[in-house]
């Protein structure tokens, strides 16, 4: 999620609107957003997403961050680099255990944009093509009301982080098929269910799925249980409850979490149970393949690069100079995450993610106010990346 004010855009990005030229022809039937799993195709290997860390560490040559903004609180995980040709980190910058595992916010939208226009190369849908906003699929905050294009959808979801957008964005893809994809990409990548599914679980208000008291959290193991299923077992009880998500009000959710992160129920625990998640790390080697565009079709590539340049956040007057730079933030109760893409005048590749929970800023209006120092602590730290010292 992330609360996102059209004043604080620009202020923080220094970004120019997509361009809206259709790839295709206009006109499309309306889609029914089809069933959220299909079957499984061949056996995926499981990985275990808990709390804790993921992955070791690696040979590349690595700088130390320089000291965060003393604005920040809880835990941080930040991590740049540098990459070659083949998409292999040779130099990185860190700040804290970048193997450990964060929730990511509205981070992975990135990666559900990413995967529609994949699908936009394959036949299957067109930049026209229509989606409705239903009370199934409605999520938390604005929403796009009535049917828009799956252009428009993609633009909210990036600009706006949308989180209706978002969602009816992933139900189309199929929330199963991209957690298989993200996992065979990124083994420390966990990405199984829409806002709407997870933020419904987290707030005690789909028990028969994921039964948590918001009060004693007796039930706590079976969330944990949940976390700890092998991938294809977790992708089945993700159906379930982003099947039980849709008979949830927007408008009740919204209210309901606000009860539940500033009550005594509020754990970090759960946002590791239901919550998407990835490593600092990980991540970064993620959006380095994935904000690039490359693996897209030169027609989609170019829209696609257009929407993310509009993400969230860059430095308005960038001392780092840059041909290309692409963005996606999240934030949320006691969350933050700022992940990015760019391509240098010289030739040269970085990305980078940031990581914050346990933030002792407990609304996500409220960390949204770090988010101006740390982007110009994130380039700083660029800067030192790019000159090696």
């Amino acid at each position: 999620m992330l609360f996102r004010r059209l004043s604080l855009a620009a202020l923080l990005m220094g970004s120019a609107a997509a361009a809206t030229t259709p790839l295709l022809p206009p006109a499309p039937p309306v889609v029914p957003i089809p069933a959220p799993f299909e079957p499984l195709a061949e056996p995926a290997a499981a990985i275990h997403l808990t709390p804790g860390t993921c992955g070791a560490a690696t040979a590349t040559p690595t700088l130390t961050a320089s000291a965060l903004p003393p604005v920040v609180s809880g835990r941080v995980s930040f991590y740049g680099a540098i990459y070659d040709s083949a998409g292999k980190p040779v130099r990185a910058i860190t700040h804290g255990n970048v193997n450990d595992l964060h929730p990511l916010a509205s981070a992975f939208k990135s990666l559900v944009v990413q995967a529609m226009f994949r699908e936009i190369d394959a036949g299957k849908y067109k930049l026209t093509t229509k989606f409705t906003t239903t009370p199934a699929n409605r999520s938390i905050e604005a929403y796009p009301a009535g049917t828009n294009s799956l252009y428009d959808l993609a633009r909210r979801t990036i600009y706006n982080s949308d989180n209706t957008a978002s969602d009816i964005l992933h139900l189309a893809y199929g929330p199963g098929r991209l957690a298989r994809e993200t996992r065979k990409s990124s083994p420390c990548t966990s990405v199984m269910l829409t806002t709407k599914a997870w933020w419904s679980a987290q707030s005690g208000l789909i028990p028969e799925v994921v039964p948590v008291d918001p009060f004693t959290l007796n039930t706590l193991p079976t969330a944990a249980a949940y976390a700890r299923q092998p991938l294809e077992e977790r992708i089945l009880t993700a159906n379930r409850i982003i099947k039980a998500s849709q008979t949830v009000a927007g408008p009740k959710l919204e209210k309901d979490l606000d009860l539940y992160f500033f009550g005594p129920a509020y754990t970090p625990e759960l946002e590791f149970y239901v919550q998407n998640m990835s490593t600092a790390s990980a991540y970064t080697d993620l959006m380095a393949k994935t904000l690039s565009g490359v693996n897209l079709q030169p027609a989609t590539r170019r829209v696609f690069r257009e929407l993310m340049a509009t993400g969230c956040c860059r430095p308005k007057q960038p001392v780092l100079k840059t041909k290309y730079w692409a963005a996606k933030a999240g934030s949320g109760w006691r969350l933050l995450t700022l992940t990015g893409y760019l391509e240098l005048p010289g030739g040269q590749v970085m990305a980078y993610t940031y990581l914050n929970d346990q933030s002792d800023a407990r609304h996500a209006q409220t960390i949204e106010k770090q988010i101006r120092p740390l982007v110009l602590w994130i380039e700083q730290n660029l800067l030192t990346l790019r000159d090696g010292t």
